[in-house]
């Protein structure tokens, strides 16, 4: 069983490793599902028996792209997926990123009631996109419940699971999301390990990944403890981009 994790699927440029451009995204997909892989939700996922066949999709940051190119793909196919959106940043801009997203949108209030009415999973990326780790009490438990209450208020459903921004969390942050009421979260973090087993963690995939090395990252081919370490390494320096996005804080607040 293997959840994996894509970010932006566009064909416009994008600085960075985020992206995976449409032709290649339905040529992956396609080539899964050929091998006989099964593609589940996130609700069959948690629920069900172990599988070496079943892949859950799922979608980091919202992005308006995903309705354009990826929502009609899976519709066609049938296959289900689950969406994460920072709920602050609904129909707007990628205000939060360092370099502003390089021009993209999240998806707008509308777009995320079409996705959700077709039962694709909506779920909460934060409220503002930040390190949830570094949050005090407080602020943490207004990222997790304005996140889940502002969603909640758009789709009209139950907002039932979280994916952390960067992939960070611990033990504080599952123990808020809990009492919150998310009923799992979700992390593309392979150095950090869940005690409770709260935290479900996945595998991204990002521009340099081919269709050999996805299939090493669901464990069907000879290097999947390599994937693990690439992935492991890659979020590593996603610490970078936080640095990045907290001067940028500190520079719009010393010369507003």
């Amino acid at each position: 069983m293997t959840v994996l994790t894509f970010h932006s699927v566009d064909n416009t440029f994008s600085p960075g490793i985020n992206n995976y451009r449409p032709d290649r995204f339905c040529r992956l997909i396609n080539r899964l599902k050929d091998s006989g892989c099964r593609f589940v939700s996130i609700d069959d996922y948690l629920a069900s028996s172990p599988s070496d066949n079943d892949i859950a999709l799922t979608f980091d940051d919202g992005y308006a792209s995903f309705h354009e190119h990826v929502f009609p793909f899976l519709t066609d196919l049938a296959i289900p997926a689950a969406v994460f959106i920072p709920a602050r940043f609904i129909g707007e801009p990628a205000r939060w990123d360092y370099h502003r997203g390089f021009g993209r949108r999240h998806l707008s209030r509308n777009q995320l009631t079409e996705i959700a009415a077709v039962n694709f999973e909506i779920g909460a990326h934060g409220h503002s996109h930040c390190d949830l780790t570094s949050l005090s009490p407080r602020r943490l438990k207004l990222e997790l419940s304005g996140a889940k209450n502002c969603l909640e208020d758009t789709v009209g459903r139950e907002i039932k699971y979280i994916s952390y921004p960067f992939g960070r969390f611990n033990a504080t942050v599952e123990s808020y999301a809990a009492e919150t009421g998310y009923h799992r979260g979700f992390s593309i973090s392979s150095g950090t390990r869940s005690r409770s087993g709260f935290t479900v963690t996945g595998q991204a995939v990002y521009t340099i990944d081919t269709t050999y090395s996805v299939f090493n990252k669901i464990g069907r081919g000879p290097f999947s403890r390599l994937e693990k370490l690439k992935g492991m390494i890659i979020n590593f320096y996603a610490g970078g981009t936080i640095l990045l996005n907290r001067l940028r804080l500190t520079e719009r607040i010393d010369n507003p």
